[in-house]
């Protein structure tokens, strides 16, 4: 189709058609890549390979929340849905070959999963994931009982936060130069936070450079965006409520 077609349509339908052009998340991608597949393939040279599925099942699952953002918010991005999966295949587990119940049971959980995205982007996937685990538990013919399905279930998003904890950043602001009093590189400890904070001063150059022009709306809306991640990156979801070191208060002092 196009381009001159596309904006004759309606605005939301010419989106939806249009490519969109956006980096390619190559960390994502081999975290993808390292979680779900070498665990199914462990399991099955184990001679377990109904355990392998719900440890790849979790971390493929787990792979839908893992965005971009900073390492400690991940753990509640990723960990949170995960949990409530693990109790939708107990759930679902138990309404096993009872019709009546599991459509009632999904109908309520439809309407707790629909509530909960209200609360935010995490209680929206952990209620979806919820939904989901309970659709793939009443249906999945394996031998284990609900408390392993769940058990296994969370090994297997645990292992992607575990890669998530690990494994490098691309990113490359102040690699490996700055370092804590424990000899930690900060450029790893800190890597998102600080690219977010970057972020938000390369928006207010580039809001400067095209302020009076056809372009200073979409600009300002760029850094908008950007401390919205920043905000995010500093003070959401994270396993700590203050800052714990000088690197980080003075993160925020820049932000």
């Amino acid at each position: 189709m196009t381009g001159r077609r596309l904006h004759s349509l309606p605005p939301w339908l010419s989106h939806a058609l249009r490519a969109q052009r956006a980096p390619v998340p190559w960390a994502a991608v081999v975290r993808g890549a390292l979680a779900g597949g070498p665990l199914l393939l462990a399991a099955v040279f184990a001679g377990r390979p109904s355990n392998g599925v719900l440890l790849a099942l979790g971390a493929m699952l787990a792979g839908v929340n893992d965005r971009p953002g900073t390492r400690r918010a991940a753990v509640w991005r990723i960990g949170a849905p995960a949990l409530a999966g693990a109790l939708g295949l107990i759930i679902g587990t138990a309404l096993t070959g009872s019709a009546v119940p599991l459509v009632v049971a999904c109908g309520v959980l439809g309407l707790v999963a629909g509530a909960s995205s209200a609360v935010g982007a995490v209680a929206s996937a952990a209620g979806s994931q919820l939904l989901v685990a309970v659709a793939v538990a009443a249906g999945m013919p394996l031998p284990e009982a609900g408390w392993l399905r769940a058990l296994l279930y969370v090994g297997g998003a645990g292992w992607l936060i575990l890669l998530r904890l690990v494994l490098p950043s691309p990113t490359g602001v102040n690699r490996g130069r700055s370092r804590n009093s424990r000899g930690t590189p900060l450029s790893y400890l800190y890597d998102g936070e600080r690219t977010a904070v970057a972020a938000v001063y390369d928006a207010i150059a580039d809001l400067l450079d095209a302020v009076g022009g056809p372009d200073a709306r979409a600009r300002r809306a760029a850094l908008t965006a950007a401390l919205d991640q920043a905000q995010d990156a500093l003070h959401g979801p994270r396993l700590r409520w203050y800052a714990g070191s000088a690197a980080e208060r003075r993160l925020r002092a820049q932000y």
